[in-house]
This record gives structure tokens, C-alpha cells and sequence, in this order.
């Protein structure tokens, strides 16, 4: 969900097969893509006015840095002197929430909007909390209010339309999503968003246009291309996830981006050029753990055990606690019986 600024949203399928039967696994994140529905606050979200506080400006320079102890502590300095500083408390909040530290977050957003009920930054991180939460009636409200104040903040509208889509509202959605894609027409993320908004409500067609518009807009952009990719991989549209991975592989080759490649080849019953790919993975980084266990699920599928078996040893050896480490041990042990 959105916050002041955009990111993009998480991948989180860990599948444990292979095979005709399951759909193909989808590897842990690529590093450098963002995730369209868990956006984090920047380190500028905030106010719109200049700050008058010199420990506020402080804090945001130390936000800017990544140095989130030093800019909490200039926050803090800040509310200190002046309890009655909105801006402190969202620009706390948006340090608390970029850290993890959500309960504190909330609450700050909460008192500065209590302070400034006009701040729509806080109003839109906190509908973003609450939407996380599953507490969509009060994301909706929040940000139905902050429409009325400004119906020209795109986010706002992005919000109030993932809220609604949590609250099973499909057709309330996509007016909003429409209202904040007419306001912000070339921001890829949203267009992604309200892709997966389509998908998860079985509108393919309608999320594949979506997801052919993003990729026009993300150009050059690897990881926003990575991005379409999987959504497109979500909708089992392999073929478009293929072609755009092409492109992001064109941009730039590295080892994550194989792995998706190749994992949208098994979607499309090419297990060779699938296994092509997790080998490439795994010549650009042999210590890429997720490489090697997506060979593993080649082999294991070609009926190659003992060099499937040989890639998931590989994999407990450089991720001994990673997501898939009871997958591979289940798979050993299955591969060993049929080896023999």
C-alpha cells in the first residue's frame, strides 16, 4: 500500500514443488526491485511547508543519510522543546516506520494529525499502517476525509482504493485507482498496484493491459521491469513475463533476473530453457543459494536426481536457514529413494 512516496510491493511464494502438476516456484525478491504494495515512507515525506525547527531539519538530514538513531534523537530533541511540533511527530513517525518500529509510527502519525489535522502525509502513512492491518473501514475513512481536503494527491487516492479493495469493494477500486493513475499517468507503480488489485479479483485482461502500460513506462529500469515481470508471472502470463524479462535482461544481466526468467519458462512447459537459465544463475554467482535450488528443481523434474540432489545440498550449504531449507531436505530425501 502507499505511503507519502511510492517503492513497490514484496514477493513473498515460496512453492515447494516442481513438476507439471504446481506451478512454477518464485524466488525470494530481487534485491534492487522495489514492492508496489508495501511502500515505505521516504525520507522527505512530510509536511509540505518548510520546517521552522532547527532540530526537525536536522533530523531530516540525518533521514536522508539512513542514519535513523541520529534523526530519531533530533526528533525527539525537537518535541522536547516544542510538544506542539506536527511536523516532529510525522517526520518521527516516518523514522519509526522506515526502522519497523509500526506501533510507535502509528501513534506518532496520529498525534500530529491531532496537532495538524490538515497534514495529509501523516494521514496517508497512517492509512497505509492501517491498511497493512487489515483495518480497512478506518483507512477509508482516513483517507475519504483527506479527499476532501485535496482530491489532487494521487497517493490519497491510491490508498482509499487499495482500502476499498480490501474491503472487497471492486468496483469503488478501480474509480480510485483510475483517479490516481489520471492524476500521476506516469507512475509505473501505481499502474502495477492496480494490477495486482485486477489479478487478485480474476480481472486478467484488465491486469495485463495495466501491466503493458508499466512496462512502457519503466524503460530502462531493470527492477521495475523485474516488477512487471512477476506480476505478470502471478497471472500465469508467461509469456509476457518472458518477453519482459528479455528487456530487463538486455539492461542488466545478473543472476536474480535468470532465475525469474526461468521460472516463467516453466510456466510456459520449457523445462531446457528453464534449466539453461538456473545454470547461467548460477555461472554469474556461484554462491547464489537460489540459484542453485531452482537448478535443483530442473534436474529433479528432468529426472537428473543425483545432480538435483548435488544443487539442494549446495543450497543448505550456503543458506542453511533459508526459506526453502526444509524444501530442499524434503526433496533430498524424496530423490535419494528414487535415485535408488
Amino acid at each position: 500500500m502507499v505511503r507519502t512516496s511510492l517503492l513497490v510491493l514484496a514477493f513473498s511464494l515460496y512453492a515447494c514443488g516442481g513438476g507439471d502438476q504446481k506451478p512454477p516456484e518464485t524466488p525470494p525478491p530481487i534485491s534492487d526491485t522495489p514492492p508496489p504494495a508495501s511502500a515505505k515512507p521516504t525520507a522527505t515525506s512530510g509536511p509540505v511547508a518548510a520546517t521552522n525547527s532547527d532540530e526537525v531539519k536536522k533530523g531530516i538530514l540525518a533521514l536522508k543519510a539512513g542514519d535513523f538513531p541520529g534523526a530519531k534523537a533530533a526528533f525527539d530533541a525537537a518535541i522536547a522543546k516544542n510538544p506542539k511540533q506536527a511536523d516532529a511527530y510525522h517526520y518521527r513517525g516516518v523514522c519509526e516506520d522506515q526502522s519497523g518500529a509500526r506501533a510507535d509510527a502509528e501513534k506518532d502519525y496520529r498525534k500530529a494529525l491531532e496537532l495538524q489535522p490538515d497534514l495529509e502525509e501523516s494521514a496517508v502513512n497512517l492509512a497505509a499502517i492501517d491498511i497493512e492491518a487489515g483495518k480497512y473501514d478506518e483507512a477509508v475513512t482516513l483517507m475519504k476525509r483527506a479527499a476532501g481536503k485535496d482530491a489532487k494527491n494521487p497517493a490519497i487516492h491510491e490508498n482509499l482504493a487499495l482500502a476499498l479493495s480490501g474491503k472487497g469493494d471492486v468496483d469503488g477500486a478501480n474509480a480510485e485507482f483510475d483517479q490516481a493513475v489520471k492524476l500521476d499517468p506516469n507512475n509505473a507503480l501505481t499502474l502495477i498496484t492496480y494490477a495486482q488489485h485486477l489479478g487478485r479479483n480474476k480481472k486478467i485482461d484488465e491486469a495485463s493491459g495495466k501491466l503493458k502500460q508499466a512496462a512502457s513506462l519503466a524503460g530502462s529500469d531493470a527492477g521495475l521491469l523485474a516488477t512487471v515481470a512477476v506480476e505478470y508471472k502471478n497471472i500465469r502470463a508467461f509469456k509476457d513475463c518472458v518477453a519482459t524479462l528479455d528487456k530487463a535482461i538486455g539492461i542488466k544481466d545478473v543472476a536474480e533476473l535468470r532465475i525469474y526468467r526461468g521460472t516463467c519458462k516453466l510456466g510456459l512447459k520449457d523445462l531446457p530453457g528453464a534449466t539453461a537459465e538456473f545454470k547461467d544463475a548460477v555461472a554469474k554467482e556461484p554462491n547464489n543459494a537460489v540459484a542453485h535450488y531452482s537448478l535443483g528443481n530442473a534436474y529433479g523434474d528432468a529426472g537428473d536426481f543425483k545432480n538435483a540432489i548435488a544443487e539442494w545440498d549446495q543450497y543448505l550449504k550456503l543458506a542453511p536457514d533459508g526459506p526453502m531449507a526444509d524444501a530442499a531436505k524434503k526433496k533430498i530425501d524424496i530423490a535419494k529413494k528414487k535415485k535408488k
